[in-house]
């Protein structure tokens, strides 16, 4: 029994009473111990009952304070034991404390310390020497008792070491003597494994343990930054004694669980006496948390521990006198100039290092600073070169988030704003030094407006592209000199203006800048366009190529230890394992040469290194013949082709064209090719040049038609040979370089038309006419001579009588020309206008002209309305002006003397008086007419308003239908069996025989917006959104959309159909990186396992149910049932997510559906969105009451989807009842008091 095992060992200081300690150092058993007594052990020979210890701790310069108030507290409860103090500094810094040592003092190398302080952090270095200074101590013979600076000692530790020997050479402290309770509270039991079960602040060592620290070191030494707890595989290693005194390794870890008092002037910890306090993660400017690492949720509060609480400020007070002022920078966070070290331009460094690469001198090594800048300010790749970048700014962007979202591709897109911030903000900050921001080359790179092709990249590929374009004629560049450019890399930088094709060969990623992607056969320009990028096959040459000669074969066959066998050899990559099918080679070759010696199979391996799983498997399939040969280091294709007697290939149709390009090389050698029948090969080789092996399915080539030609192939190595050699000039004759010029320039030349098309209005603006020149020069046919300047007199009368003789043919020349010219003119037109319609520019100039029509119609209309008011307020005023000069003849009348004219004067008065009630008459019908206009006006507005938008729906009715025709177009979607409807999910494709989605998101834009909108309130971003009866996925696409790279969408569907379209929509419509986090379950959720009745919906899917005893249905109208909460439980990807979000859209099975799914209901007690159909769950013999009883039980109300208060399950089904028969509602099962 090991002191590592539980025992009921009695602790004599909790009762009080004094511990009587044995000669064996062991405590006296009880009484009551249930273990019997045994007898006291006798003290080994050599060994004495006193030890000699010694106490140590690693301290960086920031932690010296912590460090003195150690050294302090050890010597106070051990005196007359030595403390030593490692201090890691550089070795030739001034020393603060002069008893103290240096890493030289240990032994170690200053070159090696110097750039383990540029690859490591603070605590990873002081990890790296802890097992050096403890070995170095060691050395003296007597016991080490190692310490984190953070501790403080309250008393003695010597008794406790008493039992170590060099059998039992070390000593652990548990953080813990109890589970902690996964409560929420922190620290947790997650920190705790990640911290460790043993506390590395307090441990001890002693003579006998130099294998452990020997062990300890080399692990360290291989990876520095290793973050597993390195004691917590220490019992395992060697035999050890756990200390599980509570007074020792008091901490945050254990401080909640263990009680701390003060008795008679001294602490104890649940009766024991306290020797030491953790203080890791204590900040002495925030004293109230004992740990500022669980700062959230802490598991002990100081205000409710006022004995420890009183501890910390001791604590804090003792390091203030120590010297503690405020938080010190570790000494290499920075180099001597101030600059700070990005952590991932460390990591870069200690990577080069230890992988044994041409690493530059550590910045802290003697007159090493001024090549570790030139190393760090470097570029590290071309990317990097163009854009004025270096390993520097790209390690600072690596680091900083804010900066990967501000600039996601700094040295592609976003290099220009990069640099600007790098040479801005980034050198004032101290940051980037000056030295990392270079000159950008990529971006000051000319453009020339002509026809003419820029090949970038290099390899087998590049060079056949630069032979391609070589015969073409063309103009051509190595760098981005002309508009259009051919990238046979991806990655590669490309300026931008250009127009970019990438030449794709399978392998890698598609870059989102180009424009077009060329690819070498039909099957991968199938696979491509699949992703929605344009796609063109592009025609190659045959790489012309010397035949293998005789020297040059016995040599290739002396460097493989080969001889005259017949040598078939192959070429397999263990980064493609399934597409290379090497264990389906070696099957065939051991099923055709099961008895023969005189055939070799050899084959040359990559990767066998970064897979070493593949490479395993492959060698021990491969290990018990030996005519069977790995090559796996110093891959060389030629000399593998220049040994072979033919090469195989017997590629799965995961291979793409990279594949057929290898096999294009060794043909091209001379040497025969055996291939699978399928894909790139099968195309651009053929029965002519390769002898190709028929194919089990589509593209799994058969293992024995293989052994069958590979037999033929070594019985007859003459004919074999000659088809080699037919095989080249066939090849050579068909894939001529002019024929793959010609092509390459019709294709070049096409590209040239669109970037001119799409990209020269940039350059020469949107009102210039290409049809201009032609337009200019077809008025010159209309000039007539200029016969009236000349040199002398009698010149003119000539030319004029010469032109009227040759008038007749002159214009019959005009004629012919201008004819020319019109069909010129119509022919350039209707290309430009096929060009646009192609290109979709035309509808978009169609409806700028509209648009620029109806803005001068309302301009028009503004202005006619402006003259209509002026035109009333003249009036007004005039006939003001009248009304007030009548007034006041009125008033004046007429003098009395003038008696004769008094019948004038009354005919005048009655005439006045008419006038004046014309006029007022007229004034109020013009009051009138003011005060409808602005009614007019604004009845005016709205329907001018709302016929241009019945205008602009109507278009965009006809520009949607014309996008989807055309979608159908370049995808070959169009099979009639599905239609694809536009709306806020994105490009949906639909079951064409879906009647009640299908003509719903044809005219609407949304589907069930209601319920969608309660969805995304309800989503939470790191929970699991659950849509059973996904149907084509139109909720699964929304919510993927929205939860972006966090959370998870599980989607549940019947119907196989449904499926399909349900990955086609995510794959259309949601990035990659996000539809990862789909899971897709396949069959139908129920309240237990088993099978259902299926059938097709009316309104697209379809529908199950119980199956009837007597029903007899084929076993293809069934589908598998399954419990929900089981089947989501046996998915590892959910383990730590809880459901937010469950959305059911079956109403006549929902209580069927949630039945299964109730354990998680009660564990995460999501929110539940879904429909409910009370006549049909009659119909399945279910009672609709219950089943809402049912939900109720489960701690849910229930809500209408779009109100807020909830309703009682009788109000619902009443409601229900007199709304009719079928009738249904969607409903928000809400958990109660959430």
């Amino acid at each position: 029994m090991t002191d590592s095992q539980p025992h009921p060992e009695h602790d004599e200081t909790r009762s009080g009473e004094s511990a009587v300690e044995l000669q064996s150092g062991v405590l006296e058993q009880s009484s009551e111990s249930v273990e019997p007594e045994w007898p006291a052990e006798q003290p080994a020979a050599g060994r004495s009952s006193s030890i000699t210890l010694i106490g140590c701790t690693l301290a960086c310069r920031d932690q010296l304070p912590a460090a003195r108030v150690l050294r302090k507290s050890f010597r106070e409860h051990h005196p007359g034991s030595r403390f030593v103090l490692l201090i890691v500094d550089e070795p030739g810094a001034v020393r603060e404390e002069p008893d103290a040592l240096s890493i030289t003092d240990i032994g170690v190398d200053p070159q090696e310390f110097a750039r383990l302080a540029i690859g490591c952090t603070a605590e990873q270095l002081r990890g790296v020497l802890r097992p050096r200074l403890l070995k170095h101590l060691l050395r003296s013979g007597s016991t080490v008792l190692h310490f984190e600076p953070w501790v403080q000692v309250f008393g003695p530790f010597t008794e406790l070491l008493t039992g170590l020997t060099a059998e039992r050479p070390v000593a652990l402290v548990p953080r813990v003597l109890h589970p902690l309770a996964a409560d929420g509270l922190r620290p947790s039991p997650a920190d705790l494994a990640d911290s460790g079960t043993f506390d590395s602040s307090a441990f001890a060592v002693r003579p006998g343990a130099e294998d452990l620290l020997t062990t300890w070191i080399e692990q360290l030494r291989h990876d520095p930054t290793m973050t597993a707890p390195v004691l917590d595989g220490a019992p395992a290693l060697v035999d050890h004694k756990v200390i599980r005194d509570p007074g020792v390794g008091l901490s945050v870890f254990n401080a909640a669980q263990r009680e701390l008092d003060v008795a008679d002037g001294e602490h104890v910890v649940d009766g024991s006496v306290l020797r030491s306090v953790h203080f890791d993660g204590f900040q002495p400017q925030r004293p109230w948390l004992l740990s500022a690492d669980y700062a959230d949720n802490p598991r002990l509060l100081l205000s409710e521990n006022p004995v420890l609480a009183g501890l910390c400020a001791s604590y804090r007070n003792a390091l203030v006198d120590a010297g503690y002022s405020r938080e010190q920078p570790h000494p290499f966070d920075a180099l001597a100039d101030g600059v700070l070290l990005p952590d991932s331009l460390r990591s870069q460094y200690l990577d080069v290092w230890l992988r044994g690469g041409d690493a530059p001198p550590s910045p802290f090594e003697p007159d090493g600073a001024a090549a570790f800048k030139e190393w760090a300010c470097a570029p590290a790749d071309d990317r990097q070169r163009t854009s004025g970048g270096s390993r520097w700014t790209a390690s600072v962007w690596a680091d900083d988030e804010l900066l990967r979202r501000d600039y996601p591709d700094p040295f592609g897109a976003d290099a220009e704003a990069f640099h600007e911030w790098c040479a801005g903000v980034g050198v004032a900050s101290g940051r980037v030094p000056a030295e990392a921001v270079h000159r950008r080359t990529g971006g000051d790179l000319a453009l020339v407006d002509q026809l003419g092709v820029a090949v970038l990249g290099s390899g087998p590929l590049a060079d056949l592209m630069r032979t391609a374009v070589g015969a073409s004629g063309l103009p051509s560049a190595d760098t981005a000199y002309y508009p259009v450019v051919l990238r046979c890399a991806p990655g590669l930088s490309v300026p931008a203006g250009r127009y970019v094709i990438d030449v794709h060969t399978g392998s890698g990623g598609l870059d989102s800048d180009a424009a077009e992607t060329w690819v070498l056969s039909e099957s991968s320009r199938a696979a491509v366009r699949r992703n929605g990028v344009k796609t063109r096959v592009v025609t190659l040459p045959a790489p012309e190529r010397e035949r293998i000669d005789l020297p040059t074969r016995k040599g290739a066959r002396a460097r493989f230890e080969l001889s005259e066998e017949f040598v078939i050899a192959a070429h397999v990559d263990h980064a493609a394992e399934r597409a290379d099918n090497a264990l389906g080679l070696v099957s065939a070759f051991l099923t055709a040469f099961a008895e023969r010696d005189d055939v070799r199979l050899l084959m040359a391996v990559n990767g066998a290194s970064h897979h070493p799983e593949a490479a395993e498997r492959l060698r021990l399939a491969t290990a018990a013949d030996p005519r069977v040969r790995l090559v796996e280091t110093d891959v060389d294709l030629h000399a593998l082709v220049a040994a072979a007697d033919c090469f195989v290939s017997l590629h799965r149709g995961d291979a793409g064209d990279e594949h057929a390009l290898r096999l294009l090389e060794v043909a091209a050698h001379g040497v025969p090719v055996i291939a699978g029948e399928h894909g790139a090969v099968a195309e651009l080789l053929g029965a002519e040049c390769a002898r190709l092996v028929p194919c089990q399915g589509v593209s799994e080539p058969d293992v024995e038609a293989a052994a069958e030609i590979m037999r033929d192939a070594a019985d007859d190595p003459e004919g074999t040979a000659a088809f080699g050699v037919a095989a080249r000039e066939t090849l050579l004759g068909t894939h001529t370089v002019a024929r793959a010029g010609a092509r390459l320039r019709e294709r070049v030349e096409h590209a040239y038309r669109n970037w001119r098309t799409k990209w020269s209005g940039d350059k020469h603006g949107q009102f210039d006419d290409p049809l201009r020149p032609l337009l200019v020069a077809r008025h010159a046919l209309h000039r007539a001579p200029d016969v009236g300047q000349s040199s002398n007199a009698i010149a003119p009368t000539l030319r004029k009588a010469v032109l009227r003789a040759l008038s007749h043919y002159d214009d019959h020349i005009r004629d012919v020309l201008r004819s020319l010219v019109d069909g010129v003119e119509q022919t350039a037109g209707e290309l430009l206008r096929r060009q646009y319609e192609s290109d979709g520019d035309g509808d978009v100039e169609g409806m700028r002209a509209e648009l620029a029509q109806l803005l001068r119609r309302q301009d028009q209309f503004g202005a006619q309305l402006v003259g209509t008011d002026d035109g009333l307020v003249r009036a007004r005023a005039d006939l003001a002006d009248q009304h007030r000069r009548l007034r006041r003849l009125e008033e004046s009348g007429v003098p009395a003397s003038t008696g004769g004219s008094d019948e004038r004067v009354d005919a005048l008065a009655e005439r006045i008086d008419g006038l004046t009630g014309a006029l007022e008459k007229v004034l109020d019908r013009m009051d009138a007419m003011e005060a409808r206009q602005p009614r007019h006006d604004l009845e005016s507005g709205v329907r001018s308003a709302a016929g241009d938008a019945a205008n602009a729906l109507q278009r965009t009715d006809v520009l949607q239908r014309i996008l989807l025709r055309e979608h159908e177009r370049a995808t070959g979607g169009g099979d009639g069996t599905t239609t694809p409807v536009l709306c806020d999910a994105g490009l949906m494709r639909l079951p064409a025989d879906d009647a009640l989605m299908l003509p719903w998101l044809s005219s609407n834009p949304s589907w069930d917006a209601d319920a969608s909108a309660l969805i995304d309130s309800l989503l939470e971003p790191d929970g699991v959104f659950l849509d059973v009866g996904a149907y084509v996925g139109y909720q699964t696409v929304r919510v993927l959309s929205r939860l972006g790279n966090s959370g998870a969408v599980v989607a549940v569907e019947p119907s196989q159909q449904a499926r399909a379209l349900l990955k086609h929509n995510v794959e259309m419509n949601v990035p990659s990186a996000w539809a990862n986090r789909l899971l897709l379950i396949e069959g139908a959720a129920w309240d237990g396992p088993g099978e259902l009745a299926e059938e097709p919906a009316l309104a697209g899917g379809v529908s199950v149910s119980p199956i009837a005893p007597d029903a007899g249905q084929e076993q293809g109208d069934r589908v598998p049932a399954f419990r929900l909460d089981k089947e989501l439980e046996n998915h590892a990807s959910l383990e730590k997510l809880k459901l937010s979000v469950v959305h059911v859209d079956v109403g006549a099975r929902v209580h069927r559906v949630l039945g299964g799914l109730v354990r998680m209901l009660r564990r995460d007690r999501p929110s539940i969105v879904c429909s409910f159909t009370p006549d049909a769950i009659s119909g399945l013999g279910d009672d609709p009451a219950a089943a809402l009883r049912e939900f109720g039980t489960w701690g849910y109300e229930l809500v209408p989807v779009g109100r807020d208060r909830p309703v009682e399950a009788s109000d619902l089904l009443e409601a229900m009842k007199a709304a009719g028969g079928g009738s249904s509602v969607k409903l928000w099962l809400r958990p109660k008091q959430k």
